[in-house]
C-alpha cells in the first residue's frame, strides 16, 4: 500500500516522498535552472523500462530490523557506477554514460555528483554536479585535496583544495596505459589501504602497460586480471597480485587483511602480495611458464550449481538457496559499528544474476582464511536490479547503488541510461550525523583511531597522512600513537596505531623490527609487511625473516614471510626459503607452498647446486617444481638434478624428482640434456616401487637410448601390462616421436585397448598409413573415439582432405564434424579445402546480417508460448555433444571457456547473442589462435601460456604443449575460440531442448 504524504522543496530541489509499507521512498525533482544539457540516450528496446522507483523499493527484502529508504533515483542519478564518502560524510557518485553494454564510447559526458542528506531522513536532499566532461569512468575515491578517478587510459586526480565542490583546474594524469579495449573488464574501483596506498583492480579481457606518464614501455607494469596499488605521495606504482577473472570488489577487515571479489571463478580471495591466483576453474596455467600452480580461492562455496561436489570440493547449492550466479560486484566488509554484532566483519557483495546481496563470514582458525556462506542479506524481486557499489558511512549505515538495467556485461540488448537508484539501508530509522573531519585538529584525528566505526578511523588516518605530506609537524601525534600502541590491550587498536604511524611517517625502523617479535601474529605479520614495503630488505631485516621462517608456527606469519621473500634480492633467498620449507613440510598448505615457490623459482635456475641441496627439506610439491624448473633450463643447469637422480635412495624424493623431470620434458629439446641422463634413468625401470617404475618409463621413453627404446615399446604393446605403465610409455614416446611411433599407434588401434590415447598421440605423426587405418576403423569407433579420430584427421591438410572425401562418400557423417572442428579445417590455411568444407558443412562464419536474422528467428521460435514442453534430458545430451568440450554446466564439461552455471542463463537474448555471435566480445584469453608446427601440424585454440620455452594452447578437446623449437608460426585473431554455427547442425527440437536445459535449474529441478 502506498501512502502519498506530499511534496517538499529544500535548497532549490523538489522532493516527492512517500512510504511503502514500512519503507520510506523519496524521489528528487531537479530545479529548472539545473537542467542537463546532455540528454542520455537509451538503446534498450522501446517499451522496456525498469519499475518505477517506488515499486522497485517494494520489491527489496532485508532482515527484520533493517529499513530501506530510496535515497535518490532518476533523473537525479543515472548509471551510478561507483561511490565514495568525503570527510564531511557526503556521498560522491560517478555516473558512467559512456558504458555501452560491454564497451565504452569516447563521448565525454560521464559525471561526478555530490549528494548530501542534510536532515538525516535517509534522503539525499542536496545534489551538486562536480564535473561532467569525463569518459570511461569506472571508479573514484576522495583524498589529498581532490578526487581520484579511474578513466582509461588514465588514473586522474581532479583537485578541489578549497573544497568548493568545483575543480580547481584541469585534471592531472598520475598513471596512463590502461587498455581502452578491456571493455567491461577495465581498470576499476579505488580503495585506500591501511598502508596509505591507493588500491585498484583490473580485469582479464585486455592487458595494460601502466606507468607514470612518459615511462618507457620496458619499465611499465603489465597488468591482466590483477590488484594494483599506487602511493599518492611517493608516486610509486606496483602490481600487488594477479589472477581471478574480473575483480570488481576489494575491502580490508579490521586486521588489515584484504579480500577481493570477482566473477566467473570462485567469488572470494584473500589478497596476499605477490600471489598468482587461478584464472579459470580448470585452467591453472599462468602466463609465466614457471608458475606451475596458481593459488586457490578463500571461499568454501560457490553461488551456483546444484548438489554437492566430491570430497574436498566447494559446496554447490541451488540458485535460490545460495545466491544464484557467478557475477559479483563490489565488496564491503562491514565495520560500521552500528549494525548488530552478527554482521560485524561480514563481507557483502552484489550477486548480479542472483539479484541479491550475498553475505560471507570470514573465519580463520590456525590456518588459512575461509569465506563461509551466511544467509543472503538482501533479495530483489526486480529483474532490473543491478547493485554495483555499497559503502557504510559515518552513521554506520549503508548506501547501495542500483545500476537499474536488464544487462550488466556482454549486454547486447541495449543500455537504459536514464535509470539509476541509490538506497539507504539502515538499522532502524535513518539518523543524522554531522561530521567534518577536515577541520578536526590533529589530536582529534589521532583520537579517532579508537572509534567504533571504521569509517572515522580510515578517514582520520588518511588526513594524518595528508598533513604529514604537507609538511605539518606530527611529532606530538606520533608520540600519542606510540603510547596508544603500548597501552591498548586490543590487537585492532594496536594495528590502527601502527598503520597511522606508518602512513604519516612516524615509524622508527628499529622499533618496527622489535614488533616483528611481538606475541600477536597480526602485529608480527604487519611489522614484516611494512619492513619490506619501501624496497629490498637490508641484512638486518633478512635476519628477522630468517628467524621467523625457522621458528614461526602462525600460518599468517608464514604466509607473510613467503610474500616478503620476493622482495629479498636474488642470491639471498635460500637461507630463508629452506627454513620456511622445513617448517611447513609437516603440515603443508597448498597456497603457502605456491607462495614460497614464486619466491624461490628465480633462485633455482640461478643456483642449481643450491637448489638440489635444498630439496630434501622441501615439500613434495616444491621438490617436483625444482626438478621441473631445472629440466626446462636444461644444459649444465640440469646436471645437479641428473646427479641427484643417480644417487637418490629415498623413494618419495625420487618419485617427486622423476615426476618433475617428466613435467618439464614437453618444454625442452631433449638433446640439450646432459649426455648421461639416459644412463641415469634406465636403472629405475627395474625399481621395486611401482611409482618409480611408471615415472621412469615415461622419462626413458622420451630420452632413453636406442636399446631402452625397444624395451619401452614392448611395454606399450603388451596388453598384459598395467594401463598406467602403458600410458606413461605412450606419453614419453609421443614426446620423442621415434620412426616406429606410427606403427605402434596402428597396432594399439587394432588391439582396441588404448584407442583414444593412441588417436590423441597420433596428431604428432604425419603418416598416411595411420590416417588410412583411422578412416577404415572409423565405423566401429565409439562416439568419444570418433571425436578423437576427427581431431587427428584435421591436424594436417592432407588428412583433412581425406576426411572430407569420406564425408562426401557418406563414410563419415557430416554431423560428426563439430563447429570447432570445421573452423580448425579453415585454420589449416588451404583455400581449396575451406571451399570444399563450405559445400559440405556450411558457412563457418555467417554474415552479420545472417547472425541478426538467426537471433531474431530463435527468439520467436523459443518463446514458451509457441512450444510444447521440452525434453530436458535430450537437451542435456545435446549440451554434452555441442558445448561440454569447452563449458561446464551443473558440474559437467570442461572449463576451457567460462562456467555457464552461474551466468545470465535465464535471459534468452543473452544466451542467443553469445551462442550465435560469440566473437562480438572476446576476452584476450579466448581469442582464436592458430599454431603451425615445424612438422606441418596445425593446432587452433586459445593460447593460455606463451614464453621462450614454448606455447600451451587450449583446444576444444585437450591441452596441447608445443616446445618453442617446434613452433613455426603463430597467428592470433580477434575472433572468439567459440565458433559460429553451433546451432546450424541441430534440428529445431534439439535447439529447443538445448536452450531449455541451459535455462533450467539442472538435474535436481
Amino acid at each position: 500500500m502506498i501512502n502519498r504524504i506530499g511534496d517538499d522543496f529544500r535548497n532549490g530541489w523538489g522532493f516527492r516522498w512517500l512510504t511503502v509499507g514500512g519503507l520510506l521512498a523519496v524521489t528528487l525533482l531537479p530545479p529548472a535552472f539545473c537542467g542537463q544539457q546532455f540528454t542520455p540516450r537509451n538503446t534498450q528496446a522501446a517499451g522496456e523500462a525498469p519499475l518505477a522507483p517506488a515499486e522497485a523499493l517494494k520489491r527489496l527484502r532485508v532482515p527484520p530490523g533493517f529499513q530501506i529508504t530510496l535515497a535518490a533515483a532518476e533523473p537525479a542519478v543515472q548509471q551510478p557506477i561507483a561511490i565514495a564518502f568525503d570527510d564531511r560524510g557526503r556521498l560522491w557518485v560517478a555516473e558512467s554514460y559512456s558504458y555501452d553494454g560491454s564497451t565504452f564510447t569516447d563521448q565525454r559526458h560521464d559525471r561526478i555528483l555530490v549528494f548530501e542528506d542534510t536532515t538525516g531522513d535517509g534522503a539525499l536532499d542536496q545534489r551538486h554536479v562536480f564535473c561532467d566532461d569525463l569518459t570511461h569512468v569506472t571508479g573514484l575515491q576522495i583524498g589529498f585535496g581532490g578526487v581520484w578517478v579511474t578513466s582509461p587510459p588514465h588514473l586522474l586526480f581532479i583537485a578541489d583544495r578549497n573544497r568548493d565542490d568545483t575543480p580547481d583546474g584541469e585534471s592531472v594524469v598520475h598513471l596512463d596505459g590502461w587498455s581502452l579495449q578491456a571493455e567491461h573488464n577495465s581498470v576499476n574501483g579505488l580503495t585506500w589501504g591501511p598502508d596509505g596506498w591507493l588500491y585498484g583492480r583490473h580485469g582479464i579481457k585486455r592487458p595494460s602497460l601502466v606507468g607514470r606518464p612518459g615511462t618507457p614501455a620496458e619499465q611499465r607494469v603489465l597488468l591482466s586480471c590483477a590488484i594494483w596499488r599506487y602511493h599518492p605521495v611517493r608516486h610509486v606504482f606496483e602490481l600487488v597480485a594477479d589472477g581471478t577473472i574480473n575483480p570488481w570488489g576489494l575491502d580490508f577487515d579490521d586486521h588489515g587483511q584484504a579480500f577481493l571479489t570477482t566473477n566467473v571463478v570462485d567469488h572470494l580471495w584473500h589478497l596476499v602480495p605477490g600471489a598468482h591466483y587461478q584464472r579459470w576453474q580448470d585452467r591453472k596455467v599462468h602466463p609465466d611458464p614457471h608458475v606451475y600452480e596458481t593459488m586457490s580461492a578463500t571461499s568454501d562455496h560457490v553461488h551456483w550449481a546444484t548438489g554437492l561436489g566430491g570430497a574436498g570440493a566447494h559446496q554447490r547449492h541451488g540458485p535460490q538457496s545460495f545466491g544464484g550466479g557467478h557475477a559479483h560486484c563490489d565488496a564491503m566488509i562491514y565495520l560500521g559499528g552500528h549494525w548488530p554484532d552478527e554482521y560485524h566483519g561480514s563481507l557483502f557483495t552484489s550477486n548480479i544474476h542472483g539479484r541479491r546481496i550475498n553475505r560471507d563470514r570470514i573465519v580463520r582458525g590456525t590456518g588459512a582464511y575461509r569465506g563461509v556462506h551466511a544467509a543472503d542479506f538482501l533479495t530483489a524481486d526486480d529483474p532490473w536490479f543491478r547493485a554495483v557499489s555499497m559503502e557504510y558511512g559515518p552513521d554506520g549505515d549503508v548506501y547501495l547503488t542500483d545500476w537499474s538495467d536488464q544487462g550488466e556485461c556482454h549486454d547486447r540488448d541495449g543500455v537504459h541510461r536514464t535509470s539509476g537508484r541509490i538506497y539507504k539501508i539502515s538499522w532502524g530509522a535513518p539518523r543524522h550525523v554531522a561530521v567534518d573531519l577536515f577541520n578536526a585538529s590533529t589530536a582529534e584525528l589521532v583520537k579517532l583511531q579508537t572509534h567504533g566505526n571504521e569509517w572515522y578511523v580510515r578517514h582520520a588516518r588518511r588526513l594524518l597522512q595528508e598533513r604529514a605530506a604537507a609538511g605539518e609537524d606530527l611529532s606530538l601525534a606520533h608520540a600519542e600513537l606510540r603510547r596508544m600502541f603500548q597501552t591498548t590491550t586490543e590487537v585492532v587498536g594496536k594495528l590502527r596505531a601502527l598503520w597511522a604511524l606508518d602512513s604519516s611517517g612516524g615509524l622508527d625502523r628499529r622499533w618496527l623490527i622489535q614488533q616483528a617479535a611481538h606475541s600477536n601474529e597480526h602485529i608480527r605479520s604487519w611489522a614484516l609487511r611494512l619492513l619490506v614495503d619501501d624496497g629490498p630488505p637490508d641484512a638486518v631485516t633478512r635476519n628477522v625473516l630468517a628467524r621467523l621462517a625457522g621458528g614461526e608456527q602462525s600460518w599468517l606469519v608464514q604466509m607473510t614471510v613467503a610474500s616478503a621473500l620476493r622482495r629479498v634480492p636474488p642470491g639471498n633467498r635460500w637461507r630463508i626459503a629452506v627454513r620456511l620449507g622445513e617448517v611447513i613440510r609437516g603440515t603443508p598448505d597448498a597456497n603457502l607452498e605456491r607462495m614460497l615457490w614464486y619466491a624461490i623459482e628465480p633462485e633455482v635456475a640461478a643456483d642449481p647446486e643450491r637448489a638440489m641441496q635444498a630439496v630434501t627439506l622441501q615439500t613434495p610439491r616444491i621438490r617436483n617444481w625444482v626438478a621441473r624448473r631445472l629440466t626446462v633450463e636444461s644444459g649444465t643447469a640440469a646436471m645437479p638434478l641428473v646427479a641427484r637422480l643417480r644417487a637418490e635412495t629415498d623413494v618419495g624424493l625420487l618419485v617427486d624428482l622423476l615426476e618433475g623431470f617428466n613435467a618439464g620434458l614437453p618444454s625442452v629439446d631433449v638433446t640439450g640434456l646432459p649426455a648421461e641422463t639416459s644412463q641415469v634413468l634406465e636403472p629405475w625401470l627395474a625399481h621395486q616401487e611401482s611409482r618409480v617404475q611408471v615415472a621412469a618409463v615415461k622419462a626413458v621413453a622420451a630420452v632413453g637410448g636406442d636399446g631402452s627404446l625397444q624395451r619401452i615399446r614392448a611395454l606399450l604393446l603388451d596388453a598384459q601390462v598395467d594401463i598406467e605403465t602403458r600410458r606413461a610409455a605412450l606419453e614419453g614416446l609421443a614426446l620423442r616421436r621415434p620412426p616406429t611411433l606410427s606403427g605402434d599407434l596402428q597396432q594399439l588401434i587394432q588391439q582396441e585397448t588404448m584407442i583414444r590415447p593412441a588417436l590423441r598421440a597420433g596428431k604428432v605423426v604425419a603418416d598416411a598409413g595411420l590416417v588410412k587405418l583411422v578412416l577404415a576403423r572409423y565405423p566401429v569407433f565409439t562416439p568419444q573415439q570418433r571425436v578423437a579420430a576427427v581431431d587427428l584427421l584435421i591436424s594436417r591438410p592432407f588428412s583433412a582432405r581425406l576426411l572430407l572425401q569420406a564425408v562426401e562418400r557418406q563414410r563419415v557423417a557430416v554431423a560428426d564434424l563439430s563447429a570447432q572442428q570445421a573452423r580448425q579445417i579453415v585454420a589449416l590455411g588451404d583455400a581449396a579445402l575451406a571451399k570444399r568444407l563450405s559445400g559440405i558443412w556450411g558457412n563457418v562464419r555467417p554474415s552479420p546480417a545472417e547472425r541478426v536474422r538467426q537471433i531474431r528467428h530463435w527468439q520467436r521460435e523459443l518463446d514458451p508460448s509457441r512450444n510444447s514442453l521440452p525434453d530436458l534430458q535430450r537437451g542435456r545430451a545435446v549440451f554434452r555433444q555441442v558445448c561440454a568440450n569447452c563449458h561446464k554446466l551443473f558440474g559437467e564439461g570442461r572449463s576451457v571457456g567460462p562456467e555457464l552455471t552461474g551466468s545470465n542463463r535465464r535471459n534468452l537474448g543473452y544466451l542467443l547473442s553469445n551462442v550465435i555471435d560469440p566473437s562480438a566480445a572476446v576476452a584476450a584469453d579466448f581469442r582464436l589462435a592458430v599454431v603451425v608446427t615445424r612438422d606441418g601440424r596445425v593446432v587452433s585454440g586459445a593460447i593460455s601460456q606463451r614464453s621462450a620455452t614454448g606455447i600451451t594452447i587450449e583446444t576444444a578437446n585437450e591441452t596441447v604443449r608445443i616446445a618453442a623449437g617446434n613452433v613455426d608460426e603463430v597467428k592470433v585473431s580477434e575472433k572468439s575460440m567459440m565458433p559460429d554455427g553451433l546451432l546450424e547442425k541441430l534440428g529445431d527440437n534439439q535447439v529447443r531442448d538445448l536452450f531449455a536445459w541451459l535455462m533450467s535449474d539442472g538435474p535436481g529441478q
